[in-house]
């Protein structure tokens, strides 16, 4: 179960029968860039001539998928006029005018936006939690769930990036278990290869950056970022 413990555990997707969790945590006090310890030397840059009929073989696409570089990530994905209009919910003079439960069905109308303009066959469940402000939410794989931390709804924003990344871990997932382009290959390498951070007595994260360098969690970061800039304009 990758759960923020075992760094090195490897996972096949087609042979897990349980709830497995891609979290989007605030690095807060955690280590810098600096002092985290890289295990992963010797690492190359993505190749953006290959294309999906590739004759691939897992060790070299191993290094596609580690100390990845948000540059190296293009998305086509377009915010429409539909996104627009959900979005435009979130915006902090008519979110604070909803009630709780209002803001737990707009969640999740933005959740079925997202995952159908990205042409998900299921579009993922929603779970509200409350725990650690740092603790944004996650996708919970064996499930197709995302969960939200309530205590985050005090920042609009902050939703709106959340539900973003998360859906596109859905995304990836699902993607991953079609196995039909070159990326599917790419996001179900790394889901079986997924680093996950070790929390520290202290609350700071060992391996934090290896985490946040592996490919599916840069392409999500730059997912959540297309949202990010459109509630800023």
């Amino acid at each position: 179960m990758v759960k923020f413990t075992d760094l090195s555990e490897k996972h096949n997707i087609a042979d897990t029968h349980f709830p497995v969790e891609y979290k989007e945590i605030k690095p807060g006090s955690g280590l810098s860039k600096e002092q985290a310890t890289s295990f992963w030397d010797n690492v190359f840059a993505i190749d953006s001539e290959k294309q999906d009929n590739y004759d691939y073989d897992k060790e070299s696409m191993i290094s596609e998928i580690f100390d990845v570089d948000e540059d190296e990530i293009v998305l086509d994905f377009e915010i429409d006029e539909e996104l627009k209009v959900v979005l435009g919910k979130f915006k902090v003079t008519n979110w604070e005018r909803l009630s709780e439960t209002d803001k737990e069905a707009l969640v999740s109308e933005l959740i079925s936006v997202i995952s159908d303009k990205l042409g998900m066959d299921e579009t993922p469940a929603l779970r509200i939690f409350e725990d650690s402000i740092n603790k944004c939410g996650a996708f919970i794989q064996g499930e197709n769930t995302i969960e939200i931390n309530k205590n985050i709804f005090s920042d609009p924003k902050e939703v709106v990036n959340t539900i973003s990344h998360e859906v596109r871990h859905a995304y990836q997932y699902e993607r991953a278990q079609k196995d039909e382009t070159y990326i599917d290959k790419l996001y179900k390498l790394n889901f079986e290869n997924y680093i996950s951070p070790v929390m520290l007595p202290d609350g700071k994260y060992l391996f934090f950056t290896d985490y946040q360098d592996q490919y599916i969690e840069v392409e999500a970061r730059a997912f959540e970022k297309l949202f990010s800039e459109e509630g800023s304009q």
